[in-house]
């Protein structure tokens, strides 16, 4: 037989069972990106983000329903909208039209609902990869469609970012 770990708090019919549990478990205190720079906090935030959604992926199959999140972050990092509160853009009439793509999804088409007053549509693509990119498109440059709702694809929106 071995040596009893130091930290060793049960012993059953010969074997260890557990010997960590004296290890201190992480403290309450909330976890913080290394800057106070809320531009450096938010990418940080995004890249964690797209990190679990993959590892959680990869060791599941299934999706974490993180994807609206890290559209909404991504948004705001690459075109300067709030992070908190409804997406607006500056000087413009109404709100953002968000909509995310997920990864491994089957298709690439964006149904934009015509119906909800918005000033641009932000699409944000999260890749197979999970890295994400996002386009933007001001309301008045969207091709005609029908009365309630148009489908577009991720390559026929501009790239600007």
């Amino acid at each position: 037989m071995g040596t009893i770990p130091a930290d060793a708090t049960h012993w059953d019919s010969g074997d260890w069972i557990d010997w960590h549990r004296k290890a201190t478990p992480p403290g309450d205190t909330p976890c913080h990106a290394p800057s106070e720079d809320p531009t450096a906090r938010l990418h940080t935030l995004h890249t964690r983000l797209l990190q679990c959604a993959r590892a959680h992926f990869e060791l599941t199959g299934s999706h974490l329903p993180v994807y609206d999140a890290v559209a909404h972050i991504h948004a705001a990092i690459a075109f300067d909208l709030p992070v908190s509160g409804p997406l607006t853009c500056d000087g413009a009439e109404g709100p953002v039209q968000l909509i995310t793509i997920a990864p491994h999804g089957p298709h690439d088409i964006v149904s934009v609902d015509l119906t909800r007053p918005f000033c641009c549509l932000v699409v944000v693509r999260i890749k197979d990869n999970f890295t994400s990119e996002a386009r933007m498109m001001p309301r008045g440059a969207l091709p005609d469609g029908g009365e309630s709702s148009l489908e577009m694809r991720w390559r026929d929106l501009p790239d600007g970012h």
